[in-house]
């Protein structure tokens, strides 16, 4: 068999497995693309080294085209249009800064959890959502910042979770593990990363249409190269590695039912 022909029946085989999981189901009708809200910090948003403007929408840009070339209509959706100008589709919820729950001793620019994830899914209604957060909860943590401590930056991703879930309760959520930026410990990092395992799995088990996109962790090397601030994969070609984590995520979640293999341990 070719190699042309494998990759009509591969992307054929994926058209059909997304059928059959719920709202994932618009990847394969050609007139309804399929709503995907990415939500996060400043990686999201697609901030370049420093906190520097950019204008390819980090690995939004480089995941539009991905999906495009794998015949997906998509569209992003979101209530944020900036650090996007040099790509079609803009949309996003990226919140440089932001951490999941503030805490008092340093509560930084705003919080996702509560009434900026509120607006932003009654407004845009989305039928996936690409969440990854934490990145800057654990910074805060790293600086041994009162109440940010590992368990409370996990139940602030349970918060979150939670409260999306009770606002559209059919959305199919993908969580991400945090990339391995170098100003976080490797400690930290696997604590939070295992960490969301159960959570996901806690929210599956239930019936909500959650997967863990476990290869994210590694997905970016933990060089200068790729994180020239330590913080943002802006080098490189981190942020397309970013992307094509994102991709081989949302396959393996058009190939899930909605309970995972995890949930069920």
């Amino acid at each position: 068999m070719t190699s042309l022909w494998r990759g009509v029946f591969s992307l054929a085989a994926f058209l059909v497995a997304l059928a059959t999981v719920g709202s994932l189901v618009k990847l394969a009708v050609a007139d309804a693309p399929l709503r995907i809200m990415a939500l996060g910090d400043s990686i999201t948003a697609g901030v370049g080294a420093g906190g520097s403007a950019s204008t390819e929408g980090g690995y939004r840009g480089a995941l539009g085209t991905m999906l495009s070339h794998n015949g997906i209509s998509a569209e992003f959706v979101g209530t944020r249009r900036d650090y996007s100008a040099a790509i079609p589709n803009r949309e996003h919820d990226g919140w440089p800064g932001y951490v999941l729950r503030s805490f008092p001793a340093d509560p930084g620019p705003g919080q996702l959890y509560g009434a900026l994830t509120r607006n932003a899914l009654t407004r845009e209604k989305p039928d996936v959502i690409l969440l990854m957060a934490g990145t800057n909860d654990l910074i805060r943590l790293t600086h041994h910042v009162p109440g940010y401590t590992m368990p409370n930056v996990l139940e602030s991703m349970n918060l979150l979770l939670g409260e999306i879930f009770s606002l559209e309760p059919d959305v199919r959520v993908i969580v991400a593990p945090v990339v391995a930026s170098p100003i976080i410990s490797t400690s930290d990092l696997a604590a939070f990363n295992s960490g969301l395992a159960p959570i996901v799995a806690s929210y599956a088990i239930h019936g909500a249409h959650i997967t863990l996109a476990t290869a994210m962790a590694d997905a970016v090397p933990r060089d200068s190269i790729h994180f020239p601030d330590t913080i943002h994969p802006s080098g490189g070609d981190g942020y397309g590695d970013v992307a094509r984590a994102w991709l081989a995520a949302l396959e393996q979640a058009g190939g899930q039912q909605p309970v995972p293999i995890a949930a069920k341990q």
